[in-house]
């Protein structure tokens, strides 16, 4: 009897079957389980499977499979509906009527000093800094003190600003120890309170003080009654991680203003989106990520009427 030839599997379809799953991945990665937080470190670099279907496209060029390509173009039309708005500039929506910068400036730099006059320099209405100490805090208020008459920092947290500042609030989040601050500001028009926070940082195995200062922070801004309102600063999270999700529902943040998803770390090769600046009955006309001025974030920049 002839022998029969083995059955030959079709052309590409590992990289089809790779890119359909990284498709399911960003349709239905809120259903697996966060176990040790591995699901929320997952969904913080989530947009950075893009690289990975761009790997797989060309792959599925070089075989020339039908259906590869197919497999990796819906997977590509999957990450375009949940990033590319956001990788798109935003529409202008008109001038500001006062700006914010923010930044984690960094413990323990020696160049606070240069970072705050690089913020400065910018002629922001109000200055958020986060990650200040005893060695940093020194320099800042150096340069930041004239220019800025008004400030409030507690712990690791301050705010200086041109305009006057009234019923300043220290908040620990559940932390045990102050890194985030609420503070009204007399900006033009009406009053804004402003949050300055520092959320605890996430590593392996280490999230859940991050998690319960978020929620600390949700509920605090939920039941802030407050007209105008504005949180800033550094989260340690980023948008698409579901640990934000329900600050995300009291509050908004606007697209940034140039082309790109708005990565503020590490500084000097941004890959995730850490820092952020939420509102609630404010328009955000402009935000902007700032070049690398010395810090291991970038600062970002928010255009607010």
């Amino acid at each position: 009897m002839p022998r029969s030839r083995p059955r030959r599997r079709p052309r590409g379809l590992l990289t089809g079957l790779v890119a359909l799953a990284v498709g399911a991945l960003l349709l239905w990665h809120g259903l697996l389980p966060d176990v040790a937080g591995a699901a929320s470190m997952l969904e913080t670099f989530l947009p950075w499977a893009g690289v990975a279907l761009i790997a797989l496209g060309v792959a599925a060029l070089v075989r020339f499979s039908l259906f590869a390509g197919l497999a990796v173009a819906a997977a590509m039309a999957v990450w375009w509906a949940a990033f590319g708005v956001a990788l798109l500039p935003s529409m202008s929506a008109g001038s500001p009527r006062f700006t914010v910068v923010s930044e984690n400036v960094q413990a323990q730099n020696a160049e606070a000093a240069d970072i705050a006059r690089s913020l400065a320099a910018r002629s922001p209405d109000v200055v958020a800094l986060q990650e200040l100490d005893a060695t940093n805090l020194h320099a800042v208020e150096g340069v930041l003190d004239a220019p800025y008459p008004h400030r409030y920092v507690v712990g690791t947290v301050g705010l200086w600003s041109r305009y006057p500042l009234t019923d300043g609030a220290k908040l620990d989040l559940g932390l045990g120890w102050n890194r985030a601050i609420s503070v009204d500001v007399d900006t033009p028009g009406a009053s804004t309170r402003i949050y300055v926070v520092h959320l605890a940082s996430v590593r392996p195995l280490e999230y859940t003080a991050r998690d319960r200062m978020l929620g600390e922070l949700t509920q605090a801004v939920a039941a802030d009654h407050s007209e105008r309102l504005l949180v800033v600063g550094d989260f340690n999270t980023a948008s698409t991680d579901r640990a934000i999700a329900p600050l995300q529902k009291e509050l908004t943040e606007a697209s940034n203003s140039t082309v790109g998803l708005g990565f503020t770390w590490p500084a000097s090769f941004p890959v995730a989106r850490l820092d952020h600046a939420f509102v609630r009955g404010l328009t955000t006309v402009g935000s902007s990520v700032l070049d690398d001025n010395g810090s291991d974030h970038r600062g970002i920049e928010i255009g607010l009427r």
